[in-house]
C-alpha cells in the first residue's frame, strides 16, 4: 500500500509518521511543504521554516521514509498571504 505523509517538522506529524510507519504501510512517502519566502523571514535572523524541515529531514531518515520538499511559495503567496491581507485592508478579518 502506498502511503502520503504531510510533515510540518512538529510533534504530531511526526509521531503520525512512526506511527503509519509502525502499521506496516509498505510504500511510505513524507511531504514538506514549503511555503515561505526566504526573504520574507530575513528580519528574523535564521528562518522557521529551516529548523521546521531540518526536523522533518531528522524524523526521515531515523524511520527510512523519502522526504520530498514541495515547494509552494509563489501559490502560498498569490492564494493565501494576499487574500488575507486584502481582507484585512478591508477591515474583514
Amino acid at each position: 500500500m502506498k502511503v502520503a505523509v504531510l510533515l510540518s517538522g512538529g510533534v504530531d506529524s511526526s509521531v503520525a509518521l512512526n506511527l503509519v510507519k509502525q502499521q506496516g504501510a509498505h510504500e511510505i512517502t513524507a511531504f514538506y511543504l514549503k511555503i515561505w519566502l526566504e526573504e520574507e523571514l530575513a528580519f528574523l535572523g535564521d528562518c522557521p521554516w529551516e529548523e521546521d524541515l531540518k526536523f522533518a529531514r531528522a524524523v526521515c531518515e531515523q524511520a527510512g521514509v523519502p522526504l520530498e520538499v514541495v515547494p509552494l511559495q509563489t501559490e502560498y503567496q498569490e492564494r493565501i498571504v494576499s487574500h488575507v491581507l486584502d481582507e484585512l485592508r478591508q477591515g474583514r478579518t
